[in-house]
């Protein structure tokens, strides 16, 4: 039975394979292959193969010569890790300034820098940043796991010294790393429940994932007399723990905590088994092709994100897909197309530097050059991503001088006339009139309401003007630096939910003792309205009862989660309590919005009409008045980061009316509103009051993407908005 390594004198071509088994299902995980969903997995077998390579070297070494030599293996580690890491953030720093806004720049170098300096595990818990779904992703999201590793190898032998002085040295060793393995797990656990990035992204969650490859190989001698002739059996019930991991594990899975047992335990398994005869080492893993994806791993694990994060943005595709992002497209050919580009680059980078360096003269003989020439290339790293940040965060601050000069004005727009008229395809978009509110409340349901109501005979105020050409005004609110977090503050809160949740949280803003209730439903798109129903909230009295989803639009039909890559069943049962929870709150005025793309399971229901119907099913079954508000024109671009690649041309960052509407324009709306007798509530005249739709109106930035309303602009149109409601008063 052969555990090799664990010496360090025999090597195992299995292993090899085994890496590249790993960086596959990172790869086929990032490119979004169905199935492959889970394919993270592969950087918790790249913990296990460390914890298990990198402990039996140093046990050797303590076993061989009596003593660890600290400045060698930090010399190895360093000529191992840094030269293609700190080239390949070095070009993802030159590929963002050439390809992305300045507004994106200032966060995309920091990133850099956490990530040069090893803490961007670190850096991203802090940032909260959710590794399964990513919207506009960092392209250096993917060091996080060298910075646990990094740190790993920073403390780990410090560890063993301290227990290598015990009598009995192996035993002490064991006993300290069963010690970390445990109280590891224990803490992973709990933080997965109470704080899943941390529980992601630490050294101190996921170090028992390299303990336990770090017990593997002190108790090898013990292992190898377990296991015996039941290897090959070992093994291939490690791969079948893979193979089950891929299965089991969802992004909305609770991750890593007990599920993280899968990948781990199965590594463990297939390493374990020594690669044997009839062994998945033996049959599999020794093969040429995983062997040489395993060399070129660690290369290949540094250039795929950025390439594919990068390359999405050049080549006009976006990058992971984005909550509510509109029509979902299929882009896994260019990913994979990119993933092929990755893999020759990745190719070359090991061929030219990975190994030059690594086997280069003057790094073997003189670790303290070695340790030179290391921080020269990381402090270039950082003075080049601090400049860039620093540079990149004045052009914003310029191009946005004065902003917030302006105080927030919430009744600035009265409801503007527009004509009344359906568009086709090319077509200007209908701007439907909103009901005055003496009308709106003698619509009982479920008569339908007329769609082509007069509007309020109250004489509208002058709006602001659309800002649709020129520079960008001074005063701007929010300031670009701002606009893309100038959103409403329910997730924040803790009274929206995203992709995971489905039970609806139980908040109340405006007046909690309030007699008439208000409930608001919807996805994200419903969501982007709460400031200004706030505001009503506020001034009226009302109870105001939030009930949002994240993409899951509001229709009684299965439908497709993107980011998920399956069925959003999640959706299917939030809505089902939420019109539970509506029945018992018997709401006095029920405001429904949500994003007019629709990712459906089923291809007939990508009609406007039958989703209409499937509203309309929905509303049906819950109390009170029901509003509609129509879904919000799109912008074509993410309307920030253009104003701040164009400060003095706003007229690079609007989008054309029949763009921005589509055809299917209020049809799902007046469908559900035939069906219902719901009243529909059209805010298009105020987002888009002229042609084109312009980012700016007056000093307030429309978009803080390119389909979501900033929180500034909306509470704008509370004015507006309220006007449009129906009169209700209470029970």
């Amino acid at each position: 039975m052969n555990i090799g390594g664990v010496a360090g004198s025999s090597f195992r071509p299995d292993l090899e394979g085994l890496r590249g088994i790993a960086i596959l299902l990172v790869l086929l995980c990032h490119v979004g292959i169905p199935g492959a969903s889970a394919g993270f997995i592969g950087v918790d077998v790249f913990f296990v193969l460390s914890g298990f390579l990198i402990t039996g070297l140093l046990v050797a070494e303590y076993e061989r010569d009596g003593r660890l030599n600290l400045r060698a293996f930090y010399a190895r580690r360093a000529r191992r890790i840094i030269p293609a890491a700190v080239l390949v953030l070095a070009c993802t720093l030159l590929a963002a300034q050439l390809l992305l806004s300045p507004l994106d720049l200032p966060g995309i170098a920091d990133d850099v820098l956490s990530a040069g300096l090893s803490v961007a595990n670190v850096h991203f818990a802090l940032q909260a940043t959710d590794y399964f779904a990513p919207v506009n992703p960092s392209p250096v999201l993917h060091y996080w796991s060298l910075g646990v590793e990094e740190q790993f190898y920073l403390l780990w032998p410090l560890l063993l010294i301290v227990a290598g002085r015990a009598p009995r040295r192996r035993v002490a060793m064991t006993s300290l790393i069963v010690l970390v393995l445990v109280g590891s797990f224990l803490l992973s656990y709990q933080l997965t429940l109470t704080s899943a990035p941390w529980a992601y992204y630490s050294l101190a969650t996921r170090a028992w994932q390299l303990a336990a490859g770090g017990l593997l190989a002190v108790a090898a001698p013990v292992v190898g007399r377990i296991v015996g002739r039941l290897g090959a059996a070992v093994g291939w019930f490690g791969a079948g723990l893979l193979v089950a991991s891929l299965v089991v594990i969802q992004p909305t899975t609770e991750y890593p905590g007990l599920a993280s047992l899968l990948p781990t335990i199965g590594a463990v398994a297939i390493i374990a088994s020594g690669g044997g005869v009839w062994s998945p080492g033996a049959i599999a893993l020794a093969r040429a092709p995983l062997r040489w994806l395993g060399r070129i791993s660690y290369s290949l694990y540094l250039w795929h994100w950025p390439i594919l994060v990068l390359g999405s943005v050049a080549l006009g595709a976006g990058a992971n897909g984005t909550e509510d992002g509109g029509v979902v497209r299929d882009d896994v050919p260019l990913r994979l197309g990119l993933f092929l580009l990755a893999v020759a680059v990745a190719w070359l980078s090991w061929r030219l530097v990975e190994e030059p360096v690594r086997r280069a003269r003057g790094w073997r003989v003189g670790p303290l050059r070695g340790f030179g020439l290391a921080g020269a290339a990381v402090l270039s790293l950082v003075i080049a991503s601090t400049t860039l940040g620093v540079v990149a965060s004045q052009t914003v601050a310029l191009a946005s001088a004065d902003a917030g000069a302006i105080e927030e004005d919430v009744a600035v727009l009265a409801p503007l006339e527009t004509p009344d008229q359906t568009p086709g395809p090319t077509e200007s978009p209908a701007l439907t009139p909103e009901p005055t509110e003496s009308q709106a409340s003698q619509t009982p349901k479920p008569k339908p309401t007329p769609t082509g109501s007069p509007r309020p005979s109250t004489a509208p105020v002058q709006a602001p003007a659309a800002r649709n050409s020129g520079p960008i005004p001074p005063g701007l609110s929010p300031s670009l630096a701002a606009a893309r977090n100038d959103g409403e503050r329910l997730l924040a809160d803790g009274c929206a939910l995203s992709l995971g949740g489905t039970g609806p949280p139980s908040c109340v803003y405006g007046d909690p003792h309030g007699k008439v209730t208000v409930a608001l439903v919807g996805d994200s798109h419903a969501a982007h309205w709460f400031p200004a129903l706030e505001v009503l909230a506020r001034q009226r009295g009302w109870r105001l009862v939030p009930l949002t989803k994240f993409s899951c639009v509001f229709v009684d039909m299965p439908i497709w989660s993107p980011n998920l890559k399956r069925e959003y069943t999640e959706c299917e049962t939030w809505r089902e309590n939420v019109v539970g929870r509506l029945n018992q709150l018997r709401p006095d005025l029920v405001i429904i919005s949500s994003n007019r793309y629709l990712p459906v399971i089923d291809q007939r229901d990508n009609d406007p009409e039958r989703q209409g119907a499937a509203l309309a099913r929905l509303i049906d079954r819950i109390p009170g008045r029901v509003v509609i508000i129509a879904d919000t024109p799109r912008s074509g671009v993410d309307v920030p980061a253009c104003l701040a690649a164009h400060p003095d041309a706003v007229e690079q960052c609007t989008t054309s009316r029949a763009a921005a509407f589509t055809w299917r324009h209020l049809l799902r709306e007046k469908e559900a509103v035939r069906e219902s007798g719901a009243t529909l509530v059209d805010m298009s005249a105020a987002i888009c009051p002229a042609d084109p739709c312009p980012p700016i109106i007056g000093n307030r930035i429309v978009y803080r993407d390119n389909h979501h309303l900033t929180a500034t602009f909306v509470k704008s149109l509370a004015g507006v908005l309220g006007a449009a409601l129906p009169a209700i008063v209470a029970r």
